[in-house]
C-alpha cells in the first residue's frame, strides 16, 4: 500500500491531515478506506457535538465500539476538546460494563450495532434513559440518540481552545473492583504539544514519522496498547489496518498483501504464528516488517529468539502500565541482555526494587518494582484516594511487578503482578472472581489463581473448599462453572476447578497464594 508522494514529517494526525488530506489512514476491517482529511473532519465533528451537548475538559463519555474508524474518530474528537474516552471491554457482562460506566461518572456511551444491546441493558441496570446511548450504525436504533443526530449540523472544522486528553482506562488489581486510572488534564497543552512530548518514548519503541508506512494493530482498540499504537501510528503519519478476530495466517497474509511496516502485538501471537507449519510460515513475505512492537506479558527467550531467527531483528519490547511509563529495549540491546525489558533509567523514568519493608534491594536481587514518572507525573485511581495512596511512595507507584536490576542496570521482570493473572496478554483479577464463586450456595472458601500454560501465558484455576453438604467433583465444577458464566466474562471464568479441605493461610490471615500455584493436590 505504498504510496507515490514524498515522505513527509508532521507535529500531529491533525497536522497531517492538513499536509497530506489524501493519505489514507485507515483501512478497516472490510477493506474500506478513510484518508487523513475524512477522518479529521469527521474527528473534528464529534468535537462540536461533545460540546453542543455540554461535555468538555474533565468529562468522560464510554465508549462500547468494535475495531472499527468510529472508535479512532470518538477518541480523536473527544481527545482535542478534554473529554475523557472510557473505553470498555466489549466482552463484559452487563454488571460489568454498568459498574464501570457508573464508577467514570460517563453519562453518555457509545455503542455501535453490535454492541447496543449490552449497552442498553448497562444503562437500564443503572436506572438511567435510553437517550443516554448514542447509537452508531444501529439499523434500528430504537429508543437511543443516534450518532447522525447527535452529529447533526456540526460543522467539520477544528474546534477552538484545543487541549489533550487521553482515554482513561480501567485496571484493577488483587483488592476488587477495576480502577480507572486518571492522567492530569492542561488546558495550557494542546494535541501538538502533547505528540511532540510523546515522539521521544515512541522512537524508543520503533515508532516513527513516516508518511510511506504502514501498521498494522493485532488487537482490540479498548485495550491500553493497541489502542495507544493505532493513535500513534496517525500522530506518526502511518496508514493503519484494523483487524477483527486475530488469525496467525490471516496475519501473514496482510503484512504481504499491505507492506505492512510495523505492527503491535502480543507474546501469544508469537506463540501461534510458531505453531503454523514450515509451509505456511514460509509461503508468506514479511520482508517489510520493520519494527513489531510488543508488551503485555513476558516473552519466553526461546520464543523471542525463534521469531528473531524467522523475521530478523525487529522486535521492538516495552514494559509499561495504566499508570505510568516503563522501559523500552531495542532488538539488539535485548540479543545482548536476553529477557530483559529494557534499562531502568532509559526512558526518563527512575526506578528502584524495594523489599517489603520498602529498603532499596542490590543489584541482581528481585523485590517490588517501584517507579517515578518523567518529571514526577502522577495518575491517579478515580473516586479512591486510599487505593491512590496505597501504590505510592512519595513520587514513586506500583503496578505490583515483582523484578530486578542487574549490576549493569538491565531491569528484568520475574513475576507479572504476583497476584494477577496474565493470560493471552488480558489482565485476570484473581480477586473479582473469587467474590462472584463466594456467592455459590454451595463454595465455603475459594482462591483463584494463574498457572503456566503454554499457549496463553497462564490459565485460570480455583482452588475450592466446598460448603456442607457440597460433593467435590465433575458435578459441582461444571455447577460452579456455569454459575460463574453468569456473572462474569467467558475469559475470567476458571478453567480448572481443584477441590481442597480448606486453604493455606498465614498467622495473619494472608492467603498464602505461592502454595497454590503449584501442581494441584492429589484427590
Amino acid at each position: 500500500m505504498s504510496e507515490d508522494r514524498p515522505n513527509v514529517r508532521a507535529a500531529s494526525f491533525y497536522r497531517y491531515a492538513q499536509a497530506l488530506p489524501d493519505r489514507v489512514a485507515l483501512v478497516a476491517v472490510d477493506g474500506s478506506t478513510t484518508t487523513y482529511a475524512a477522518l479529521a473532519a469527521a474527528a473534528n465533528r464529534v468535537s462540536h457535538g461533545l460540546r453542543r451537548a455540554g461535555l468538555g475538559v474533565g468529562d468522560r463519555v464510554g465508549v462500547l465500539v468494535g475495531n472499527t474508524p468510529r472508535f479512532l474518530e470518538l477518541m480523536l474528537g473527544a481527545g482535542q476538546v478534554g473529554v475523557q474516552i472510557v473505553p470498555v471491554n466489549t466482552h463484559l457482562t452487563v454488571a460489568e460494563v454498568a459498574y464501570i460506566l457508573d464508577n467514570s461518572d460517563s453519562r453518555t456511551v457509545f455503542a455501535d450495532g453490535p454492541l447496543l444491546e449490552l449497552a442498553a441493558a448497562a444503562v437500564a441496570e443503572l436506572g438511567r434513559p435510553a437517550e443516554s446511548i448514542v447509537a452508531i450504525d444501529a439499523p434500528d436504533p430504537g429508543p437511543h440518540r443516534t450518532f447522525t443526530d447527535f452529529l447533526d449540523r456540526t460543522p467539520d472544522t477544528e474546534p477552538a481552545e484545543r487541549v489533550h486528553a487521553q482515554a482513561m482506562l480501567y485496571t484493577s488489581g488483587t483488592t476488587g473492583r477495576p480502577k480507572g486510572v486518571t492522567w492530569p488534564i492542561s488546558a495550557v497543552v494542546d494535541p501538538e504539544t502533547q505528540a511532540q512530548r510523546t515522539d521521544p518514548i515512541m522512537a524508543l519503541r520503533g515508532m516513527r514519522h513516516d508518511s510511506t508506512a504502514v501498521t498494522l494493530v493485532s488487537g482490540p482498540l479498548y485495550h491500553g496498547a493497541p489502542g495507544s499504537w493505532a493513535l500513534q501510528g496517525l500522530h506518526h503519519g502511518h496508514t493503519v489496518l484494523l483487524t477483527g478476530k486475530w488469525e496467525a495466517e490471516d496475519f501473514l497474509r496482510r503484512v504481504q498483501e499491505h507492506g505492512v511496516t510495523t505492527c503491535q502485538v502480543a507474546p501469544i501471537h508469537f506463540h501461534r504464528l510458531l505453531q503454523l507449519p514450515a509451509a505456511v510460515r514460509q509461503a508468506y513475505d514479511v520482508s517489510s516488517l520493520q519494527v513489531v512492537s510488543h508488551a503485555g506479558a513476558a516473552t519466553p527467550v526461546d520464543v523471542k529468539q525463534r521469531m528473531m531467527d524467522w523475521w530478523g531483528p525487529v522486535l521492538w519490547e516495552y514494559y509499561a502500565s495504566s499508570e505510568g511509563w516503563g522501559t523500552s529495549i531495542t532488538p539488539e540491546e535485548w540479543l545482548a541482555h536476553p529477557g530483559s525489558v529494557g534499562r531502568h533509567d532509559g526512558n526518563g523514568a527512575t526506578m528502584k526494587i524495594l523489599d517489603e519493608e520498602g529498603t532499596e534491594l542490590p543489584a541482581g536481587e528481585p523485590g517490588m518494582l517501584w517507579i517515578r514518572n518523567p518529571n514526577g507525573v502522577n495518575t491517579s485511581y478515580l473516586h479512591d484516594p486510599e487505593k491512590t495512596a496505597a501504590n505510592r511512595r512519595g513520587d514513586y507507584y506500583t503496578a505490583g511487578d515483582m523484578g530486578y536490576i542487574d549490576s549493569d542496570g538491565w531491569l528484568y521482570i520475574v513475576d507479572r503482578r504476583t497476584d494477577l493473572i496474565l493470560s493471552g496478554a488480558v489482565n485476570i483479577y484473581p480477586a473479582e472472581i473469587e467474590d462472584a464463586l463466594r456467592r455459590h450456595s454451595r463454595v465455603s472458601d475459594v482462591a483463584v489463581v494463574g498457572v503456566p500454560d503454554p499457549e496463553w501465558g497462564q490459565r485460570v484455576r480455583a482452588i475450592v473448599v466446598p460448603a456442607e453438604g457440597g460433593t467435590a467433583g465433575p458435578e459441582l465444577a461444571e455447577e460452579i462453572r456455569a454459575f460463574a458464566t453468569r456473572a462474569l466474562a467467558r475469559f475470567k471464568v476458571p478453567r480448572e476447578i481443584e477441590f481442597r479441605d480448606s486453604l493455606p493461610y498465614s498467622p495473619t490471615g494472608k492467603l498464602l497464594r505461592r502454595e497454590l500455584r503449584a501442581a494441584p493436590a492429589d484427590a
